[in-house]
């Protein structure tokens, strides 16, 4: 499916020490798509940008402070400004917060950004699986964290050796956030394509892993005390349709996706009185953006979309996404029906 022109804005939040710099580092190794980053230093010392040096497309420091709490939200749109410049190129843009960040205020800070050529990516929590009561007692609130979170990785799962207090902690974070998708990163590693495409391919090969742990097998790592981890990979499925679809039937799809779909993206024609429309719709774990896009006048119906994420049950989204699809014989979306998707233009 060809790429927009909107670039997805990811969040990485987490507590200092979860282990945020380490997943970037990993993500931008292992993601092989172009990646802008801005990282925000808790200070005037611009230590972090210097950890991601060479590995960084396009790196923009805000510094001086907690993001969240900037005074002039204005500081963060200059950023995605310089970073959407079509000679870059870019197909992501990751936000890593401070250690300190409100992850609702760095959601809603990206939200209501007015730069156009930026759309919400998700926000991903990174929680150290054996370190949370030392966090609490210093002051973070694991609830507030995971409640905005669209991913919550657990990393040092490696280390961790109580199962019960690793089942423990899930539950507490799927009372907080019962829409979190909770996955493994021993080492900081994960699948990169669950939240960003790389080139033209839809499966994207995680194979990379010998960057970092020079002798593993695709999908194994391998810690210290010599057991392997399995590391869990990302699935898609495409329904392509020569034709148009229900705009309602696909806007409650993006706003209530299953548990298991992270990301869900499609270029789909809908049929109007004054002829089809085309436009681009991205939902990230229930978050919607739509753009309209341009079509020839006597270019073919065509419809594609597709959902992404976690165990999926394939025969069953292959189901709901071809529901979405019309017969050529359906009569053209009412006004009312087209506002229920373009209400989510920005």
């Amino acid at each position: 499916m060809p790429g927009t022109a909107r670039i997805p804005v990811l969040i990485l939040t987490g507590y200092l020490g979860a282990g945020k710099t380490t997943v970037l580092n990993r993500f931008l190794a292992a993601s092989g798509a172009r990646i802008g980053v801005i990282i925000n230093d808790f200070g005037d010392v611009n230590v972090d940008a210097a950890l991601v040096a060479g590995q960084v497309d396009e790196p923009v420091s805000v510094a001086g402070g907690c993001l969240c709490c900037i005074s002039d939200p204005d500081q963060l749109d200059q950023a995605f400004k310089k970073l959407t410049r079509p000679d870059l190129s870019l197909d992501a843009i990751v936000i890593e917060g401070s250690g300190v960040a409100e992850p609702p205020a760095l959601l809603r800070l990206v939200m209501d950004s007015r730069v156009p050529r930026v759309r919400f990516g998700g926000l991903i929590e990174v929680v150290d699986a054996v370190h949370v009561p030392e966090a609490e007692a210093a002051g973070w609130d694991l609830e507030q964290h995971v409640r905005a979170a669209a991913v919550v990785l657990l990393t040092k799962t490696d280390l961790a050796t109580d199962p019960g207090s690793r089942q423990a902690l899930e539950r507490r974070i799927h009372r907080a956030n019962p829409h979190a998708m909770i996955i493994e990163a021993p080492h900081g590693v994960f699948d990169p394509a669950l939240f960003v495409d790389a080139g033209e391919t839809e499966e994207l090969e995680f194979g990379q892993l010998a960057l970092w742990n020079p002798g593993e097998t695709l999908g194994e790592s391998h810690s210290k005390d010599g057991h392997s981890h399995h590391h869990v990979h990302h699935q898609s499925v495409t329904v392509e349709h020569d034709g148009t679809v229900d705009p309602v039937a696909l806007s409650e799809f993006a706003l209530d996706p299953p548990e298991s779909v992270y990301r869900v993206k499609a270029i789909v024609d809908v049929a109007t009185s004054s002829g089809p429309q085309r436009f681009a719709v991205h939902s990230v774990a229930g978050y919607v953006t739509v753009e309209a896009m341009a079509r020839g006048q006597d270019e073919p119906l065509a419809s594609s979309l597709v959902a992404i994420g976690l165990d999926l049950d394939r025969a069953d989204l292959q189901t709901r996404l071809a529901s979405v699809c019309l017969p050529p014989t359906t009569p053209p979306a009412s006004a009312a029906q087209l506002r229920r998707l373009t209400r989510f233009r920005t």
